[in-house]
């Protein structure tokens, strides 16, 4: 059974959703108030690109639910860490945001045009820009290939900070999220992301994930539009014309038919 598509089961709820909306002065505040007072099942299936708790989580699944959307996001990670310095550790649940002014781009460097960090839970707190560097948002898959790398990037999603020190990552499973102290983070104002924050990174397992699309219906019909022509092309390299394979002894089913029998068996084409 699928989960229940309602405004309070989300992480982003109708409040903290108002909260967000009074920090910003661009258009797109207008996105989330429309989130916030228009709240409902028909706007959670517009606005509501990606939701770990039901398309599953890990990059991959993430990546396909945001891909070809180009207007601001505001995505939400709702995690839980323990304070490994006390004897009687207990864990400590909370939620942290980032807004982007733009979508998420497969690459190996920072990227992006302005963005904001927030405490939501359980204190609310803003992190603006602070002027001083542009690292806003990080996003890398798995190259294609097995080229080897000396020095290979982190795959995963950052805010803030420098490569392999970035303020927030996520890692590729979305079961870990590294959240590092403001000292390294010249992007975004200093501050905590949640209470008692230490100077130690500090790692803490992934509860839920949401990205929401603040582009309005022309950046999610363009987002449509992209993911048709996707599916067209993968059908089109899909698509195997039968005409080119003679005979039997040419065709690729008869090859996969003698490796299964006898996988040591070398194929050696008659000439």
């Amino acid at each position: 059974m699928a989960p229940v598509k309602t405004c309070e089961s989300h992480l982003l709820t109708s409040g903290r959703a108002w909260a967000v909306s009074l920090s910003q002065r661009s258009n797109f505040s207008e996105e989330i108030l429309r989130i916030s007072f228009h709240c409902n099942v028909n706007m959670a299936e517009v606005d509501l690109l990606y939701w770990s708790s039901l398309h599953g989580k890990g990059l991959n699944r993430f990546w396909s639910s945001i891909e070809g959307y180009h207007g601001p996001l505001l995505m939400l990670i709702s995690a839980c860490s323990t304070d490994a310095g006390e004897t009687n550790a207990q864990s400590q649940k909370w939620i942290i945001s980032a807004l982007t002014q733009q979508g998420f781009e497969n690459g190996d460097v920072f990227y992006g045009a302005g963005g904001h960090l927030f405490a939501i839970c359980p204190v609310f707190h803003v992190f603006p820009p602070s002027g001083k560097e542009k690292n806003f948002m990080y996003s890398r898959l798995h190259p294609f290939g097995r080229v080897y790398d000396p020095h290979p990037k982190p795959v995963g999603i950052g805010f803030g900070g420098t490569i392999g020190n970035e303020r927030i990552f996520i890692d590729e499973d979305f079961a870990r999220v590294t959240i590092r102290h403001h000292a390294g983070d010249k992007t975004y104002r200093s501050g905590s992301l949640f209470p008692n924050q230490g100077f130690l990174p500090v790692e803490a397992s992934v509860v839920d994930v949401e990205v929401w699309g603040l582009g309005g219906k022309t950046a999610k019909e363009v987002q449509i539009s992209y993911k048709k022509r996707e599916e067209l092309f993968t059908l089109q390299r899909r698509k195997v014309d039968l005409k080119t394979f003679a005979s039997w002894e040419d065709s690729p089913e008869k090859m996969m038919m003698g490796m299964i029998s006898d996988p040591n068996q070398v194929q050696r084409e008659d000439r």
